[in-house]
């Protein structure tokens, strides 16, 4: 009983501590992820179902969000195009973290020529735009939502790939790496057992500050045309600025602000982690250093 309320306070004290953009963009993420995966609940039937006879109605009671041009809830909508651009967003962002984790972790670690190759590749990547080169290759590959998740992942590992590089780089410096080196410890258990561990805080907050890039990259093809979805925010923006000229601001405003808020949310929530983790890594890194210099006497 005195271990469970010992780590009760402690839970207690961290979320006092805790930074409250982080909090609220957590409040504020549960709440989408709720939103999304309960939209069928929320809103019964059929979101794209069109009633000519509820055209552009403004924000009301009724209707929070207001109806668009072809009748239909706008707030039912914003949530079930949720589904598309947080499916998106998270596995664009697996993809990104995972292609940058490894690429990053084998050119700190390894160096010379795969080093070489690996940083030059970047570096084309790096100096190509982005949403130019996402443009051209959906084009190429077809606009399915297979290929944007793929193409956005696959476009955005460099960033990722060189900041688990610098960070691989400073760590095969610190005494305990040299330690288990000394001791014949094998690559896989370096990288896997010190190197990746001791990146998690500088992933977890990087990989949270891609998924905004990822969400506006999804939205602007969204936008463009050049994805499949009629349920997403991006398409409900191209399909508003028909109207906006007709005083009809709530087509833009509401879609726009759902792509600005779920973006700063994912920011305060990366914030949030660096605060948290730093300190914890720190300590982490320092009872290691302790421990493998133990070893070796």
């Amino acid at each position: 009983m005195t271990e469970r309320s010992g780590r009760s306070g402690r839970w207690l004290r961290g979320l006092r501590r805790a930074n409250r953009g982080a909090l609220i963009g957590i409040a504020f993420l549960i709440a989408l992820i709720f939103g999304a995966v309960f939209a069928n609940y929320l809103f019964p039937g059929d979101p794209e179902l069109a009633d000519t006879s509820k055209d552009r109605f403004p924000p009301s009671l009724t209707y929070p969000f207001g109806t668009d041009y072809l009748g239909r809830d706008q707030l039912a909508l914003i949530t079930y195009g949720a589904r598309v651009s947080l499916i998106v967003a998270f596995v664009a962002g697996a993809i990104l973290a995972i292609v940058g984790i490894i690429t990053g972790l084998m050119a700190g670690y390894f160096g010379g020529k795969i080093d070489g190759l690996i940083m030059r590749t970047a570096d084309v990547f790096l100096t190509i735009p982005t949403l130019p080169l996402i443009l051209v290759v959906v084009m190429v590959m077809g606009p399915s939502l297979v290929n944007v998740m793929l193409i956005i992942g696959l476009t955005n590992w460099p960033s990722m790939t060189r900041i688990v590089r610098a960070d691989t780089l400073t760590l095969m410096k610190r005494e305990f790496i040299e330690i288990e080196t000394v001791m014949g410890a094998s690559p896989l258990r370096i990288i896997f057992k010190h190197l990746l561990p001791n990146q998690i805080s500088t992933i977890l907050v990087y990989t949270s500050l891609s998924i905004p890039v990822v969400i506006l990259t999804e939205a602007a093809l969204e936008f463009l045309g050049l994805a499949p979805m009629s349920v997403s925010w991006g398409f409900m923006l191209n399909m508003a600025m028909n109207y906006w000229i007709t005083g009809a601001w709530w087509l833009t405003f509401f879609p726009g602000l759902a792509i600005f808020s779920t973006s700063l949310s994912f920011y305060l929530v990366s914030e949030g982690l660096k605060e948290a983790l730093s300190p914890k890594l720190k300590r982490k890194r320092e009872s290691w250093s302790i421990q493998l210099a133990a070893k070796r006497k």
